[in-house]
């Protein structure tokens, strides 16, 4: 297995474990994509090379080798360092990658180590991913507008304006979420 193939596997947990955040607890989680086969070496070396080509890719500016590296980091490949991984995914997001937006604003929540929590900065990348059409984010902020948490206001219409819009992505929790409401 590649470092981007259990990268991508640990982020897709990250992923579903966000969606909680949001609650979006009965969805169905993807399934992870088949491992391709190694074609040689040992999976050390493959895995080392692998991870050297993305963060040579990363300091290059490419955007989604910016948020992989940053994932890689979070999820402990090669160590767990979540500053490693709050530096990557502001490089991406801060040039408009939608999923690392999203995944700074789950960092920031604080969940998994209180002293990334930063509600301000955790709003601030939930919406700019919201606003560039990413379903998870919708489908999140619109929660936090339905309840009034987090420091959003209540405003049900902002609320399934925003599940409107994921479930017409097929983000299947908002089409859930927007039959529920009144």
């Amino acid at each position: 297995m590649t470092v981007q193939q259990w990268a991508g596997t640990k982020l897709l947990a990250f992923l579903c474990a966000l969606s909680l955040l949001g609650g979006c607890a009965s969805q169905q989680p993807q399934t992870p994509q088949a491992q391709a086969p190694l074609t040689g070496g040992s999976q050390v070396e493959d895995a080392d090379a692998t991870l050297e080509r993305l963060r040579s890719q990363a300091h290059r500016g490419d955007l989604d080798s910016q948020f992989q590296l940053g994932s890689s980091y979070f999820v402990g490949q090669p160590a767990k360092d979540l500053k490693q991984a709050e530096y990557w995914w502001q490089q991406a997001a801060d040039k408009g990658h939608a999923l690392a937006a999203v995944s700074l604003a789950y960092l920031y929540t604080g969940r998994d180590n209180p002293q990334f929590a930063n509600p301000q900065r955790m709003l601030k990348y939930l919406n700019q991913s919201a606003a560039s059409g990413n379903p998870l984010a919708q489908h999140i902020l619109g929660n936090l507008y339905l309840r009034g948490e987090q420091g959003v206001p209540r405003d049900a219409n902002q609320a399934r304006r925003l599940f409107q819009s994921a479930c017409k992505q097929n983000y299947e929790a908002s089409c859930t979420a927007l039959s529920t409401l009144p």
